[in-house]
C-alpha cells in the first residue's frame, strides 16, 4: 500500500464520457477457519482485469488529494480489536444527510417518476403513510440492473423509475430520507466520534455480492444466489497470520455461503455479548443483526421494512457492549451498510479494479452507492466528519497493517485505496471518556399489515428484491425471506441457527 501517492482529480465531463479451496479441508490454529483458495478457474483469473482502472468519483473534488498522514507502528498504535458490524441498505443522502460538515443532499433536488410526475425529497418520519417502516410500499430496487437506471449515466436522478417503484403511482419511498431526531445512536456519535461521507459500497449491486467483499475483497457473483463460493476471505488471511477472530450472527450466519469452512468461527450474537463483557473478544470479528423478517417489518437490520429504530438499538447495543468491555481501550469499532438499498443519492460512485473472474461476471468495476461509516472508539476524533474516499479494501487495509496481513483482493495492492486508519487520532492521546448515549431500546413497529411472522426453518427460493417478479401490488409478501435458503443450508452444515 502506497502511504502517499495522491490521485487526480477527475471531474464530471471526463466521467461522463469516459485456485478453489475445498470447503473445511484445512484447520488453521488461530481463527480455527477452513481456506478459501484463489477463487478462479483460469491461472490469472485473480488478477487484475486490465480494461478496468481506477476511476475516481467526479463528485470527490479534492479527496483524492488528502495527505495520506504517516501511521504509528501497528503493535503501538492503541488498536488491539477491531469489530466490524454491517447494516443493510440505506444510502448516505437517504440516512445522514444531516450530519454537520457532512456533504450532504443538494439542495433543490427533483425527480421524475414513470409517470411524468416531478418530486423533491421528504422526511419520512413527518409523513404517517411512511414513517419508520414504510409498509405499504416497494422495497426499493437495488439489483445490478436498477442500479444502473439510478445511476443514469452519472445523471442520479433514476431513483423513481426502477420496477416494482415504477409500477406504483404515488410510490416515493425511494427519495425519501430521515433526520436526526430519527436516528438516536447516528445523531450520537455524529457529536462524540466520526462520521465519514465518502464511503462506497464493493460493487453497484445487492446486499450478497456486497457483503461477499466485505469478506474477500471481490465477488464471485452479481447477485443474492446461496452458491458456496471458494474465494479467499479476511478469515484466511488472519488464520495464516496467527490472528484471533470470531463471526458473531442473530440468525442467519453469512459465512455459511463458503460451506462449512467457518463454523468453528461462527458463533451467536449472545456469546459476542458474553465475550465483550469478559473481555475475551478476538482481535478482529464481524457482528452481523437479525436479517429474518424484512418483508414482514420485523428484523433489525435496518433493511425495508424494517422499523429503522431497531436499528438503532441495535446497533447501541453493541456499542454498550464494547464501551463497557474491560478491552474498550484498545478498541475500534466500525459502522457500515452493505449498500444503498435503492434510496437517493448525489454522489457519483467510483471505478475501481476488479480481478478477470468479475471481469468475466459482468461486473463493470463501478463500486456502490455512497453509504453511512461511522468510527467509535479511544482513537477516534469526537465530532468529526472524515473526508477521505474509502470502501471495503479500506477496511481491509487497516486490518494489513495492524495484523501484518497480505492483501486481499487486487484492491487490496492497489496504491489508489485509502487505507481506513486514516481517519484515526494518532497524534493526540488516545481518549478516555466512554460516552454513554441515550437511544431507545424498543421494540417499535411491529409486523407489516397483512404479514405473517418469518418462519425460522422454510426454504423459500427467492433472491433480493425477487426483480423478474414483482407486481403492481405493493402489499408484503409474507414469504419472501431472501436468507431463508442460507439460512437452511447453515443449519445442514452444522452452524448454530437454533433452526
Amino acid at each position: 500500500m502506497d502511504e502517499t501517492n495522491p490521485q487526480r482529480y477527475y471531474d464530471r465531463r471526463r466521467f461522463l464520457t469516459d485456485v478453489a479451496a475445498v470447503a473445511g479441508s484445512v484447520a488453521l490454529s488461530a481463527c480455527g477457519g477452513g481456506g478459501g483458495g484463489g477463487g478462479g478457474s483460469a491461472p490469472d483469473g485473480t488478477a487484475a482485469a486490465s480494461s478496468i482502472v481506477d476511476i475516481p468519483s467526479p463528485d470527490g473534488g479534492n479527496r483524492y488529494s488528502l495527505p495520506r498522514p504517516a501511521l504509528p507502528d501497528p503493535a503501538s498504535s492503541g488498536i488491539d480489536f477491531i469489530v466490524l458490524v454491517t447494516m443493510e441498505n440505506r444510502s448516505f443522502d437517504h440516512f445522514l444527510s444531516w450530519v454537520p460538515g457532512a456533504e450532504g443532499m443538494p439542495a433543490n433536488q427533483q425527480f421524475t417518476d414513470a409517470f411524468g410526475a416531478t418530486h423533491a425529497p421528504f422526511p419520512l418520519s413527518a409523513n404517517a403513510a411512511y414513517g419508520y417502516q414504510a409498509c405499504a410500499y416497494q422495497d426499493p430496487n437495488h439489483s445490478f440492473e436498477g442500479a444502473r437506471t439510478q445511476l443514469a449515466s452519472g445523471a442520479m436522478n433514476g431513483w423513481l423509475l426502477t420496477p416494482g417503484t415504477s409500477q406504483n403511482q404515488g410510490d416515493l419511498l425511494p427519495i425519501g430520507y430521515y433526520a436526526s431526531s430519527d436516528l438516536q445512536f447516528f445523531s450520537a456519535v455524529a457529536s462524540n466520534y466520526t462520521i465519514g461521507d465518502f464511503y462506497f459500497s464493493g460493487i453497484l449491486t445487492s446486499t450478497f455480492p456486497n457483503r461477499i467483499y466485505l469478506h474477500s475483497g471481490a465477488t464471485d457473483r452479481l447477485a443474492d444466489t446461496d452458491d458456496t463460493s471458494s474465494l479467499r476471505t479476511i478469515w484466511d488471511n488472519l488464520s495464516a497470520a496467527n490472528m484471533s477472530c470470531n463471526y458473531y450472527f442473530n440468525d442467519v450466519p453469512f459465512t455459511a455461503l463458503w460451506g462449512d469452512s467457518y463454523v468453528g468461527i461462527s458463533h451467536p450474537f449472545s456469546d459476542f455479548l458474553s465475550n465483550a463483557a469478559a473481555g475475551t473478544l478476538p482481535q478482529f470479528c464481524m457482528v452481523d443483526p437479525a436479517f429474518a423478517g424484512e418483508a414482514q417489518g420485523v428484523s433489525s437490520d435496518d433493511h425495508p421494512h424494517a422499523d429503522i429504530r431497531n436499528g438503532e438499538a441495535f446497533l447501541d447495543q453493541v456499542y454498550e457492549a464494547l464501551r463497557t468491555s474491560p478491552t474498550w481501550d484498545r478498541t475500534l469499532m466500525i459502522v457500515v451498510y452493505d449498500e444503498w438499498g435503492g434510496f437517493l443519492e448525489h454522489a457519483v460512485p467510483p471505478t475501481r479494479p476488479i480481478s478477470n473472474n468479475e471481469l468475466a461476471l459482468g461486473n463493470d468495476g463501478k463500486l456502490g452507492f455512497r453509504v453511512p461509516l461511522a468510527l467509535l472508539g479511544p482513537r477516534v476524533r469526537a465530532g468529526s466528519v472524515t473526508r477521505y474516499p474509502f470502501d471495503p479494501s479500506s477496511i481491509h487495509a487497516l486490518l494489513q497493517w495492524r495484523f501484518g496481513l497480505p492483501p486481499l483482493g487486487v484492491r487490496g495492492s492497489d496504491p489508489a485505496t485509502f487505507n481506513l486508519a486514516y481517519a484515526l487520532d494518532f497524534t493526540d492521546a488516545p481518549r478516555t471518556d466512554t460516552p454513554a448515549f441515550t437511544v431507545a431500546a424498543g421494540p417499535f413497529g411491529g409486523l407489516c399489515a397483512g404479514a405473517t411472522a418469518p418462519s425460522g426453518t422454510s426454504s423459500v427460493a427467492s433472491v433480493d428484491q425477487a426483480q423478474s417478479q414483482l407486481t403492481t401490488n405493493p402489499t408484503t409478501d409474507p414469504t419472501a425471506d431472501r436468507f431463508a435458503e442460507l439460512r437452511t443450508k447453515a443449519t445442514a452444515l452444522g452452524f448454530p441457527t437454533g433452526g
